[in-house]
């Protein structure tokens, strides 16, 4: 298999994490909570905000890498003006959860992640 270019393995068990050599990005396959439909969760991190993020059955390994392959420099910036300097923050969801955010001090631009966690005591 062709190596992935730009990310470097960190980790291999029990949770699969690359680091991005370009970016400093972090990828992580990691096994679910129970509660969770797919047992296995694969996401992207760019300064701690989740850039893409998939379930999966079993810890398929093969297609987490092909995503990666087809992200090798993953990076946050803002939709709606060229700013590449966007500030992540958390913001509190519903009682006990958090959702991470990020801001552009430019134009405004305010944006939620689509991912919702637990607090952590």
């Amino acid at each position: 298999m062709p190596p992935i270019t730009n990310w470097r393995r960190e980790s291999r068990s029990p949770t699969l994490a690359y680091r991005n050599t370009e970016t400093g990005a972090r990828a992580v396959l990691h096994r679910a909570p129970d509660s969770y439909r797919y047992k296995w969760r694969g996401a992207i991190l760019v300064d701690g905000y989740p850039v893409w993020s998939r379930g999966y059955e079993t810890k398929d390994a093969t297609s987490f890498r092909d995503e990666l392959r087809e992200r090798p420099a993953p990076d946050l910036s803002c939709p709606e003006c060229p700013n590449n300097d966007v500030r992540v923050g958390e913001k509190a969801a519903d009682g006990a959860k958090i959702q991470r955010w990020y801001d552009c001090p430019d134009c405004g631009y305010e944006a939620p992640s689509r991912i919702v966690y637990r607090a952590e005591r």
